[in-house]
C-alpha cells in the first residue's frame, strides 16, 4: 500500500481484514468488507507518534463496468472478474484517517515556540517598517531630482 506508507510515521505492523461476497436483493452481487488494525501516525500538536487505531466496515455493490448502473450505492468495478482488493482496502483507509490526527484533549501539548528578541528597534515591533522607510527613501530622491 504505498500511499498509506507515504503517510505513516512508520511501517503498520498489522491490518487485518474480512471480505465477504453475497447478493443483494435484486440478486446482483455485493461485498462486506472490515478493516481493522492501528497505524503509526505523528500527532499534529505535539509532533509525537501517535497510535491510531481503526475499524471500517464498508459494502459495495461488485459491477462489470463503470457503465453498469449502481442506484447510487458505492460500487466497485470488477474487470474481468477479479477485485484489486489492496488499493480498494488502502482506498477506504486513506477516506478514513483523520484531516489532522492529534492525541485526545489533554493527553499532550504543542512544542514550546521560540521567540527570538534581538532587540527593540522600531522595525522589529512593525512589521510593515521596511515599506515605510523605503516610500521615505523614495520621496527624498524625487525631492532632490525636482
Amino acid at each position: 500500500m504505498p500511499r498509506l506508507l507515504d503517510i505513516v510515521s512508520e511501517t503498520p505492523r498489522a491490518i487485518a481484514y474480512r471480505i465477504e461476497f453475497t447478493r443483494d436483493t435484486s440478486r446482483r452481487p455485493k461485498m462486506i468488507g472490515r478493516v481493522d488494525g492501528t497505524l503509526p501516525l505523528v500527532c499534529q500538536r505535539c509532533l509525537d507518534n501517535l497510535d491510531w487505531w481503526f475499524d471500517m466496515k464498508f459494502e459495495f455493490l461488485v459491477v462489470a463496468d463503470d457503465r453498469e448502473e449502481a442506484d447510487g450505492r458505492d460500487a466497485v468495478v470488477c474487470p474481468g472478474g477479479r477485485i484489486a482488493l489492496e488499493p480498494m482496502i488502502e482506498d477506504e483507509l486513506l477516506l478514513a484517517m483523520p484531516h489532522a490526527p492529534v492525541h485526545p484533549d489533554g493527553t499532550c501539548e504543542a512544542p514550546p515556540v521560540r521567540m527570538t528578541t534581538g532587540g527593540s528597534s522600531s522595525s522589529e515591533r512593525h512589521p510593515f517598517s521596511v515599506l515605510s522607510a523605503l516610500r521615505s527613501r523614495s520621496r527624498r530622491r524625487r525631492e532632490r531630482s525636482n
